[in-house]
Parts: C-alpha cells; structure tokens; sequence
C-alpha cells in the first residue's frame, strides 16, 4: 500500500491524546523502508510521523508534536489500515505516550476525499 499524498482526518482519539477531529495528517513519503508524515490542525500547531511498514496493512510510527499550548509531545504507535464496504480508507492507532504520563490509547482516522 502506498500512503504518498494521502490525508486523513481524525474521527476519534482517547480522552488523554492531543489530538481532536480537527487534526489531519498527509502522508509525504513512502517506500519500502519508511514513510513519513506530517500533522497539524485543532489542538496541533505542528507534528511529524516517521514510520516502516511491519506487513502490508501495518506501520510501526513514531511520532512528534507541538500543541497550540506550546507542548512539545512525543509518542510511538502502531497503525492498521483497513477499507470499509466504500472503500474508503481507515487507519486504526493503538498509541503510547513517550513523553509525560506515558499513559496508552486509541485513535481512528479516515481518508480525506475532496467532493468536488
């Protein structure tokens, strides 16, 4: 799977993440070895993903952010990326915190389609 030039928007994210569903991410590179990302929106002034895929439908990520407070947050997931019965693309992120509580949680996204 390839994720260049893919957006997705946020749906859902544990109450203890910083993100919320004005937050999208644009996949800006992606190869055998690693994709890379950026994030921003809502809550996130700026954020970066650096990842590697583990099997065709699963990436290990690390992530990095600064909040519109001035947080400066770092994490690592593990995402699973599915289609739903329209196609559409989702990505499932069981995540942890690297920085702070190191506490664990949940987030869905979807493929931001244009409807032109």
């Amino acid at each position: 799977m390839k994720l260049t030039g893919i957006t997705f928007q946020a749906l859902a994210n544990s109450s203890n993440g910083t993100l919320n569903t004005d937050t999208t991410m644009t996949f800006v590179s992606d190869d055998e070895s690693e994709i890379l990302g950026n994030y921003h929106g809502g809550t996130i002034k700026t954020g970066n993903v650096v990842g590697r895929w583990l099997d065709p439908s699963t990436m290990e990520m690390l992530y990095h952010c600064i909040t519109v407070k001035s947080e400066l947050k770092a994490g690592r997931a593990i995402a699973i990326f599915t289609h739903d019965s329209d196609g559409h693309l989702h990505m499932h992120l069981d995540w942890q915190w690297l920085t702070g509580d190191q506490s664990k949680g949940t987030s869905h996204w979807i493929e931001k389609v244009d409807s032109a």
